[in-house]
């Protein structure tokens, strides 16, 4: 028997899973009349945007018309057609159209993993100029910049929606927009309210060995007085992230995540821009939350980690609002600045 023979049943079965899973998505946006009436489905159109290859596209297709959901007409393909009756044909970018990919959706096309891979780099670059102004969204360029198919595109542009970072118009364009002292300022109240509670929280589940490791780089780096970007940014996910982040409140943790948007952005424009706060009195602040977890007196550490949040709080507002404007080759190509 030959590797061809033995590799041929596994290949059929993988045709016939993606068949079966582009038919369900679109039959799914077809009975829920999300596409447009009209809307030209073409396998090459599918296979692209979707990034298969043809032949499940033809598949699902040939098996959605076969229940009457698409209609054939005079080009070549099919059509969404809600009446049954002649509609003119739309071709469009099925996304525009309003495709949508639920979770089941991206694990059924191996998307999932493939998002994780690239979706901290663009975040860290769209956080670090949101601070600057409100930017466009060149989704094409952002897919031939770091090789992405126009599934996964969608598939991190919708992710970075749900941080907060973009938003999506109803002519289907993406913006970023501008991180204001006042958003800054509210995220950091919600942060005040809810650190302190998550860190009693996660105190009984914490690796104190982990957290004297924490102390001591911290210690020397204090020593040493000079911190560069990935420092300043280790120093605070060692309290913000991995301490707080702790909590055994799921919900708790899930908020305090989303509020700490302000954390992630502020840290990446510094990286960005070489913006250098001056940090001798975070380290002290950050210290003694530290020292008081080792102490094992959790009401002192969340006292002090609350009064770092209202420190940092005004520091950080008053450095977004005196930020400069951001040089053009200082953000990606597929960032357009646009007005606030």
């Amino acid at each position: 028997m030959t590797i061809d023979t033995l590799e041929a049943p596994a290949a059929l079965d993988e045709t016939k899973r993606l068949s079966e899973a582009i038919y369900t998505l679109l039959r799914r946006h077809i009975e829920n009349r999300i596409l447009p009436d009209g809307l030209v489905l073409g396998e090459a159109g599918i296979a692209k945007a979707l990034d298969v290859s043809r032949t499940p596209a033809r598949a699902a297709l040939q098996q959605l018309a076969s229940e009457w959901l698409i209609a054939k007409f005079r080009g070549r393909g099919h059509l969404v057609s809600y009446t049954g009756r002649p509609v003119a044909p739309i071709r469009m970018d099925l996304f525009e159209a309003g495709l949508e990919l639920s979770e089941d959706d991206r694990d059924a096309f191996g998307l999932s993993g493939a998002s994780d891979r690239v979706y901290p780099q663009i975040e860290a670059t769209i956080s670090s100029c949101v601070a600057f102004g409100s930017f466009a969204i060149d989704r094409f360029t952002l897919a031939d910049t770091h090789n992405l198919s126009p599934t996964l595109t969608h598939v991190i542009l919708t992710r970075l929606e749900q941080a907060g970072l973009t938003r999506q118009d109803k002519q289907a364009r993406w913006y970023a927009d501008k991180l204001t002292p006042d958003q800054v300022a509210e995220y950091y109240e919600l942060r005040q309210l809810l650190e302190p509670v998550a860190l009693k929280s996660a105190y009984a589940v914490l690796d104190m060995g982990r957290v004297i490791e924490q102390r001591d780089w911290l210690k020397a780096l204090m020593v040493r007085g000079v911190a560069t970007p990935s420092e300043l940014n280790k120093l605070e996910r060692d309290l913000h992230v991995d301490i707080v982040g702790r909590c055994t409140n799921a919900q708790l943790a899930r908020v305090i995540k989303d509020s700490q948007r302000s954390l992630i952005a502020t840290s990446h424009t510094e990286e960005r821009y070489g913006a250098r706060p001056k940090m001798n009195l975070a380290f002290a602040e950050h210290l003694a939350v530290l020292e008081a977890l080792i102490d094992r007196d959790v009401d002192a550490a969340a006292e002090a980690l609350r009064v770092h949040l209202d420190r940092a709080s005004e520091a950080t507002v008053l450095r977004i609002a005196s930020l400069p404007p951001l040089d053009a080759d200082r953000y990606p190509a597929y960032l357009m600045p646009v007005d606030d």
